[in-house]
């Protein structure tokens, strides 16, 4: 009680957030690296098909693993290569599970086993132990076998409906009793979190980095690599319409598309349908070749500015978003051919609901 009540009497006060800096590749890094990380949720549970994973598919994707002798990391792991500057494995991904869904531990658990993998779980706090969730006790036990769990808030609200005002109040409360509760049960603070619905701002990246977070994880698809920025890290969704063993297969063979920054750097909307300028790192892709989708479906309504000192390329859907969450998804082939790059962008419409 006393340790709960010293966090919160840190973190209550009022902060003055400072202005963002520009994107900037952190840390300096000797060589790159491409990790794709994957997110799951529930395990063979048919009652929820968008974000249910059958165990023979799980199993496929396990197993393809194993046999093609990829690396598997906790993002803990993986994150503390990159900040100490260490090599990757050429073949290394991480697995991850949100929420903690007590099929994870009753059909994910034994299958990662067989197969001597280990995974990072963000759970939500507010429904550790409620039924068909994990229990405190339940999750002590997987830490001891070497799962990590991290955070993924209390109440998994929806942070972004809250006016500017607000935002980082609701959200730094609810971050203060989720971080105490995981550190009171199973006697390690978090230092990862993952956005609910993959939802975040900027004010809520600055809270987690005062709060002592070191990164934290969107929905948005793609590749976790040297230039990634340490709060904004992609994953590849592999639950429902995604979770086949082809699309296992097809994400995993995929490279980043290095950023150096976008333009606007928020996810809402100043216009509908909005308009983006993505600046590319130089020398790995052939951007000339790029392809753009809006929200899966190929659009091409797409500028390219093919400079070798500063190429980009500006998006704009062609009609009007109406979804609460829409991927700008942009691929290029490498110059070789060989391969392609793959970078999502997330707009969010707070006014729709889920």
């Amino acid at each position: 009680m006393r340790s709960t009540l010293f966090i919160i009497l840190i973190f209550s006060g009022l902060f003055v957030f400072p202005q963002i800096a520009e994107h900037k590749i952190f840390p300096p890094v000797k060589s790159s690296f491409d990790v794709p990380i994957l997110a799951y949720h529930r395990f063979g549970d048919n009652r929820y098909r968008s974000t249910n994973t059958s165990l023979d598919v799980f199993e496929q994707h396990l197993r393809y693993l194993k046999e093609n002798q990829y690396t598997v990391l906790t993002f803990g792991e993986a994150f503390k290569r990159w900040k100490n500057n260490e090599s990757f494995p050429a073949k290394t991904t991480v697995i991850t599970i949100d929420d903690g869904y007590s099929s994870f531990y009753e059909n994910g658990w034994p299958l990662l086993k067989k197969y001597g993998f280990l995974a990072t779980i963000f759970i939500q706090t507010d429904i550790v132990g409620h039924k068909d969730f994990i229990s405190w006790a339940q999750f002590a036990e997987l830490q001891k076998a070497g799962i990590e769990i991290q955070n993924h808030s209390d109440l998994h609200d929806f942070f972004v409906n809250y006016n500017d005002a607000e935002r980082a109040g609701k959200f730094r409360e609810d971050l203060i009793k989720s971080t105490a509760l995981i550190e009171q049960n199973l006697g390690k603070r978090p230092e990862y979190y993952v956005y609910p619905y993959g939802e975040w701002t900027k004010d809520m990246v600055q809270v987690l980095k005062e709060t002592g977070y070191s990164a934290a994880l969107v929905q948005n698809s793609g590749l976790f690599c040297e230039t990634s920025d340490p709060f904004e890290i992609p994953r590849f969704p592999l639950g429902g319409y995604f979770g086949t063993f082809e699309e296992l297969k097809r994400k995993i063979g995929l490279k980043a598309l290095r950023i150096e920054k976008t333009i606007p750097d928020s996810p809402f909307l100043s216009q509908n349908p909005p308009e983006i300028r993505v600046e590319v790192l130089p020398g790995k892709v052939n951007l000339k070749k790029a392809q753009f989708f809006v929200a899966g479906t190929k659009c091409e309504n797409i500028k390219i500015i093919d400079d070798p000192n500063n190429p980009a390329v500006i998006l704009k859907a062609t009609s009007p978003l109406t979804a609460r969450r829409t991927l700008y998804t942009i691929t290029a082939p490498s110059k070789d051919g060989k391969t392609w790059h793959w970078y999502s962008y997330e707009w969010i419409r707070p006014e729709v609901g889920e």
